[in-house]
């Protein structure tokens, strides 16, 4: 079925001029011939076949000059008596028909039409006999209309199929567009709510920054000794938040990424802490760390010394930042009895937790005697940042 397919579509021209090469082969072989309008010697006939057979292989370049050279080697063949005339006169048609524009379809029908004719009227001139006439207006149906009605349903067939090609290329762009357009409203909404999120936190959040970094200057001059280094240190962590209050505000009215830190921050973040630390730092190349990571440790830090402060005042904290084949960060102090009823969000720990999962870290909580958090980001060779 597969082959009868191929041989109907028109498309493999080399197997079609096989399959009429070894028909017309088997048709002499098995001496099977019309009655002759002359006679030839021997084999002469394939020269003639060969001609028509060759036409079909350049049809689709030279259409009309393969045409002709087609009907004249199959009326040759049929003016010898080689049934195989009648493959030729079939292609030539079905060519035309499939291939040609639509005037050479006209002008070919024209043609088609004519030879019909012209063969009845010779039939009944030679004959005077009407069914003779029947009879060979029915063989001209048949050799010559059929190819053509066979040649247009092809045609026709092929041009639907190139038609729902295009729908379904038209329904993909569309749904493409559509796609687009979702994506940019979903931007233009991003836009609006982190230009909201910044004006909130420039309205509520830069009066109180400021509030406490005045209140706790004012204080400075006239405070105790003992208590000049924290209050110093509450003036410099609120100037310091207030700066980055800025600059996040002004990164989300820009649209840019997040804030970046770096490692070799810690030593002088952990320094500034209040409360007391025992510190262990040892990271040798931390410029082989990407951005993500440099952030991420910083931020994990930040959120480490703040838990303590409000968890567990008055207790030292182990922390330790180490670079092996990642980078490890380490923090336990011990517990207090009421650990836990600190005022807060709650979401210290959680976020330590997103940030590590984000960079395909580890992140381990420990509870105990102590209380433990231990975290390992990626290494340069294995790190798979995320956006």
């Amino acid at each position: 079925m597969n082959f009868i397919r191929r041989m109907g579509s028109g498309d493999k021209e080399p197997e079609v001029v096989g399959t009429y090469l070894v028909l017309t082969a088997i048709l002499h072989l098995s001496g099977l011939a019309n009655p002759p309008w002359f006679a030839i010697r021997g084999y002469e006939w394939i020269v003639l076949l060969l001609i028509g057979l060759a036409a079909v292989l350049v049809r689709r370049r030279f259409l009309v000059a393969s045409s002709v050279a087609m009907l004249l080697a199959g009326a040759g063949l049929l003016a010898v008596g080689s049934i195989g005339g009648y493959f030729l006169v079939f292609e030539c048609v079905f060519g035309l028909f499939l291939l040609g524009s639509v005037r050479t379809r006209t002008v070919a029908l024209a043609l088609l039409c004519l030879a019909a004719i012209s063969l009845a009227i010779a039939t009944w001139l030679g004959t005077r006999n009407p069914q003779e006439v029947v009879l060979a207006l029915l063989m001209a149906g048949f050799i010559l209309f059929t190819p053509m009605l066979w040649a247009e349903n092809v045609r026709t067939a092929k041009e639907l199929a190139n038609a729902e090609a295009q729908r379904a290329q038209a329904v993909q762009s569309a749904a493409d567009a559509r796609e687009d357009q979702l994506v940019a409203e979903h931007d233009f909404s991003r836009v609006q709510e982190r230009t909201a999120l910044a004006r909130e936190m420039h309205d509520v959040l830069s009066a109180r920054f400021s509030s406490i970094a005045l209140l706790s200057g004012a204080l400075l001059p006239a405070a105790p000794q003992e208590v000049r280094a924290p209050l110093q240190s509450i003036r410099d962590e609120s100037v310091s938040g207030l700066e980055d209050m800025a600059a996040m505000v002004r990164m989300l009215h820009a649209g840019g990424p997040a804030l970046q830190a770096r490692i070799e921050d810690l030593p002088e973040l952990v320094a500034g802490f209040g409360s007391p630390v025992r510190w262990e730092y040892r990271v040798a190349h931390p410029q082989r760390f990407g951005p993500a990571v440099h952030t991420a440790a910083h931020r994990t830090v930040c959120e480490l010394l703040v838990n303590h402060a409000k968890h567990a005042p008055g207790t030292t904290l182990e922390l330790s930042v180490v670079q092996e084949k990642g980078l490890a960060i380490t923090a336990s102090n011990g517990l207090r009895q009421d650990a836990g009823r600190a005022p807060g969000a709650g979401t210290g720990l959680e976020n330590i937790r997103t940030r590590v999962a984000a960079l395909d870290g580890r992140f381990e909580v420990r509870t105990g005697p102590d209380f433990a958090v231990h975290v390992e980001f990626p290494g340069p060779a294995e790190a798979m940042e995320k956006p």
